[in-house]
């Protein structure tokens, strides 16, 4: 039986590039040679694919949440606020778009590119030097699909190879991007957490959310219980609660397991020093 992990985006999304990849790596690695077959699910928002993994109907969401460049994917924090899932690993995707048009066009009569916001920023300068009209598009997978479906000749779409190989386009100019150092993060979300033995020797992080009292200070003495227990914080990022005007939770990285004791205190600590603490799990990292 297959494992069904939800994505957002259309068919060939760097998510679902992002599976396939981890996957892969995950069997190289698997010394009991016991293969895991997936079965990707492609969902039109973070709220939908993360709602497949609450109501069973996938086992894992793949989902961004930050890009070396670009900065967090704020949709999806906001929708990790919403979810009982724990994060099963980190994932990290090396970015490497790609310029492609349908196989019947010709790139001289090429006008405009088509993509996601935050893939033309990310090559803006070699559409430029193309001379090329960049238009928004949902997504990257998405305007490779519409080009391809609508036998569009005189535009362009930047996507990843999975995309023109999903959509049998015409791949032009492969690592489109202008910056080598473009990488984005994703977790893997299930709803139970990840079911692996402590080990002293393996790297760890950890993610917490959580809300601070309403006092002077309240955030300082929070991030201090982390400094006072040795343990590094990696990222940091607030949201709104929605619980009411102007009311923040933080979502917080942390180098780190919950069995240490250091880290075992320090949440002690941080629980009488919040209104809401939610762990969303401790897991390992992987580059792809």
């Amino acid at each position: 039986m297959s494992l069904v992990i939800s994505f957002q985006g259309e068919k060939g999304a760097y998510s679902e590039q992002a599976i396939h990849k981890f996957y892969q790596a995950q069997n190289k690695q698997n010394k009991k040679n016991e293969q895991s077959a997936i079965e990707t699910l492609a969902c039109g928002s973070f709220a939908e694919a993360l709602e497949m993994v609450a109501e069973k109907k996938a086992d894992f969401a793949m989902i961004p949440v930050e890009n070396s460049i670009a900065g967090s994917v704020i949709p999806a924090y906001d929708e990790l606020i919403k979810y009982n899932l724990r994060i099963q690993h980190e994932v990290i995707l090396k970015v490497e778009h790609c310029l492609m048009i349908h196989p019947k066009a010709d790139i001289d009569n090429i006008e405009l590119v088509r993509s996601h916001p935050q893939a033309l920023a990310q090559c803006q300068n070699n559409i430029a030097r193309m001379h090329l009209s960049p238009k928004s598009f949902v997504d990257t997978a998405g305007a490779a699909k519409y080009i391809a479906e609508k036998e569009i000749l005189t535009q362009a779409a930047i996507a990843s190879k999975l995309a023109a190989q999903t959509y049998s386009l015409k791949v032009i100019k492969e690592h489109f991007e202008d910056e080598p150092f473009n990488f984005t993060r994703f977790f893997l979300l299930g709803r139970d957490a990840l079911n692996m033995p402590y080990a002293e020797n393996e790297l760890y992080k950890s993610s917490i959310i959580f809300t601070t009292l309403h006092k002077p200070n309240a955030l300082v003495q929070v991030l201090a219980c982390l400094s006072e227990h040795n343990i590094n914080m990696c990222k940091i990022e607030s949201r709104p609660s929605r619980s009411r005007a102007w009311d923040y939770s933080f979502f917080v990285d942390f180098e780190g397991h919950e069995e240490q004791q250091n880290v075992q205190a320090a949440l002690l600590a941080i629980l009488k020093k919040t209104s809401f603490l939610k762990n969303l799990g401790c897991y390992q990292s992987i580059t792809l």
